[in-house]
């Protein structure tokens, strides 16, 4: 030691304790090591080839800026990227559109807000196969980057088993089914799942010092695994490069360590149109989704002449990333710093009072009985955490929790994105809302919620998923309708292969409930009931069928007739129990809840 260079000791010498004080304090504070500083366009440049896999994410924060200087240097190249993310969302349709993406690999691909739903341009690149789309659930493609990150050769799980989308990635020799070497030779089959290493990972991080490491706020959503996993580069673009004392503030929340960072860009509003979560580090803050931009960006992406205009205002019409905050204005940017204040919706009330008087549309009695439904289930079962899918479901067990929190029951809420016992607040539905983030008792990443919490041992979980179909078995299609692509899995199977119990809401039509799905997306075994906005469909012993046992009631309309309709309403031959019960219609107490939760009807009308 005596020996080191700088060291501030002499051989044979006296301790020398000022010299050692201004050498420790001067080494504190000093950068971990080199900057690796440098411009976006720079980082990129240097970093991603023709042919490359290229990640997007790391946390609920995405690389949007990023994404979109991706498309300025690669635009009319033909560079046949493979994209990964978990979610291939709004903003990434400006990506497939320039036709920069050759295969996307994801649990997720369409619009996300308001909520899921097909984006024209996915769907027309899956038709046409200008993009192959390579799906996972949300668990699994986490697992894929842990194992590459962990150099492990494959990873267990009881997700994808007994589904076509585990067939399907059987099949392709990207998973295998294997029974339970630990079994008794008859046990359950599990599905290995292989690593997954991206040549270049773009994380966008709260703040990083020069030398890359990087602070993110949780929920932590997928993780930064892909920055362990990755082959050639890891970019982090942040909010704000700060000294290194600074981030030694929170070293709790640094995801990304500079050993593993190849550049460091500043790019502010870099997540833009996205949220950055900050609350939990004042000295740079985050900012909340942009949903007029979302939303502007999602009808745009219906046609092809205006998404081009789009693309070409927002993205090619502009030089770089500052030029397109200038576009978006200081004004905008500010108001979405400022919705983050998490009692902001006081001041929103205004919004209230369009629809007290209106008759309960049918996603609102679904709604309503879904959650009358799983109120009953929890009481009944002990079950004591809820994990929903977006929309209906969503809202189905926001007002059940409620209820049961008035009966001095402990139910927590979780969701996918790494939030646990968090409290829905009025006037946003979309689940990610940036202030429920803060209502959470733990934050934590979408491995832990969905593969411990919500699928780990001894599990009391009920989740509440939607589908575009759900038939006889319980399986679930949210993949592929007629052919078309829908939007995926996203973290459905998983909740769907391991919860406790699952309860499915849906519309009440033959379509929705036929007797077999076109795909099974997830599987149908653990589902206990299927709640539409007519009746609930029961199984009433383990293993067995469905059952008609309750219908909601309308005025003016027999028991009988309510009975009938929704056993002609079914795709399969429907028993119906000897003591169907009658559900009172919504009450004004019920609408009202509902509506205070989407005030504009998003996922309701």
């Amino acid at each position: 030691m005596a020996g080191s260079p700088g060291f501030p000791l002499t051989a044979g010498g006296p301790i020398d304790g000022q010299a050692l004080a201004r050498h420790w304090r001067a080494r504190l504070a000093a950068p971990a090591a080199g900057s690796k500083v440098t411009g976006l366009a720079d980082a990129i440049r240097a970093s991603v080839r023709p042919r490359d896999a290229v990640y997007l994410g790391g946390s609920l924060a995405r690389p949007n800026a990023a994404a979109f200087e991706l498309t300025r240097q690669f635009h009319g190249t033909k560079p046949e990227l493979t994209v990964i993310a978990p979610a291939l969302a709004n903003q990434h349709a400006v990506l497939v559109r320039t036709g920069l993406v050759a295969k996307a690999i994801t649990s997720l691909h369409g619009n996300t807000y308001p909520g899921p739903g097909p984006n024209p341009v996915f769907t027309e690149a899956d038709r046409t196969g200008a993009v192959r789309f390579e799906d996972w659930s949300m668990l699994t493609l986490v697992l894929r980057l842990y194992a590459a990150a962990t150099n492990v050769p494959f990873l267990p799980t009881r997700s994808l088993v007994g589904t076509d989308l585990g067939r399907e990635l059987a099949e392709a020799g990207l998973l295998q089914m294997i029974k339970d070497p630990f079994g008794d030779g008859d046990g359950d089959e599990i599905a290995l799942v292989p690593p997954l290493h991206p040549d270049v990972t773009i994380v966008h991080s709260l703040m990083a010092d020069p030398a890359g490491n990087a602070v993110i706020s949780p929920p932590y959503y997928e993780d930064a695994w892909a920055a362990f996993a990755t082959r050639r580069r890891v970019i982090v673009t942040t909010e704000k490069i700060v000294p290194t004392e600074v981030v030694r503030r929170y070293p709790q929340y640094v995801r990304v360590p500079g050993a593993r960072v190849s550049w460091v860009c500043e790019v502010p509003f870099g997540s833009h149109p996205n949220q950055v979560p900050g609350d939990l580090v004042p000295e740079v803050g985050g900012y909340h989704d942009d949903y007029e931009f979302l939303a502007e960006l999602r009808a745009a992406a219906r046609d092809g002449d205006a998404l081009d205009a789009w693309i070409k205002r927002w993205v090619l019409g502009v030089r770089d990333h500052e030029e397109y905050l200038a576009q978006v204005g200081a004004r905008r940017l500010a108001e979405l710093r400022g919705k983050t204040n998490p009692a902001g919706w006081e001041r929103e009330l205004a919004v209230l009072g369009t629809r007290w008087s209106d008759p309960p549309a049918p996603g609102e009695r679904n709604v309503v009985l879904g959650a009358r439904y799983l109120h009953r289930l929890v009481k009944r079962d002990g079950l004591r955490t809820g994990l929903a899918g977006v929309g209906v479901s969503t809202l189905a067990a926001w007002l059940a929790s409620d209820r049961l929190r008035a009966d001095g029951i402990a139910f927590d809420l979780l969701a996918e994105g790494g939030m646990y016992g968090y409290t829905p607040l009025p006037l946003d539905p979309y689940l990610f809302n940036y202030r429920n983030l803060f209502t959470s008792t733990w934050l934590t990443n979408a491995q832990t919620i969905l593969d411990v919490v919500a699928g780990g041992h001894d599990n009391r979980a009920v989740g509440v998923l939607g589908a575009a179909q759900v038939d006889s078995r319980g399986a679930i299609n949210t993949s592929r309708i007629r052919g078309r692509m829908l939007t995926g899995s996203g973290g459905g199977n998983d909740i769907a292969s391991s919860a406790s119990v699952v309860v499915v809401t849906t519309v009440h039509d033959r379509a929705r409930l036929p007797e077999t799905a076109e795909f099974v997306t997830s599987p149908g075994h653990r589902v206990r009931a299927i709640v539409t906005d007519r009746a609930v469909l029961e199984r009433t012993e383990p293993g067995g069928g469905f059952v008609l046992t309750g219908v909601l009631g309308e005025p003016g309309t027999a028991t009988e007739t309510l009975i009938r309709d929704a056993v002609g309403g079914c795709g399969w031959p429907l028993p119906v129990a000897g003591d169907v019960e009658l559900f009172a219609p919504p009450d004004g107490r019920e609408l009202a809840a509902v509506r205070t939760f989407d005030p504009t009807g998003n996922f309701v009308l």
